[in-house]
């Protein structure tokens, strides 16, 4: 299934992300093509029940916007916890 392969790239793409920051995502941020194939109700409610299987996800926020113009899904940007005190920047 074509949304199953998206979301594990999407991710794994999270996981790198906290491995070069030693920091977990706590939000991602997402737009998708106003004109594109995907919806973005459909969107969330794949991404929701791709990480609901995962605990490691849970808790995890995401906003999807539209632009009419661009890539028909991106990630935009990415929000992570704050560091704990005694943890090395």
């Amino acid at each position: 299934m074509h949304d199953t392969h998206l979301f594990k790239n999407i991710l794994k793409y999270l996981e790198d992300q906290e491995r070069l920051s030693s920091r977990k995502v706590k939000k991602v941020h997402l737009s998708i093509s106003e004109f594109g194939s995907l919806s973005k109700e459909h969107l969330l409610e794949h991404f929701k029940e791709a990480i609901s299987n995962n605990s490691r996800w849970q808790g995890l926020e995401v906003e999807v916007g539209i632009i009419p113009f661009g890539s028909e899904l991106e990630i935009t940007g990415l929000e992570f916890a704050k560091r704990t005190k005694g943890r090395k920047k």
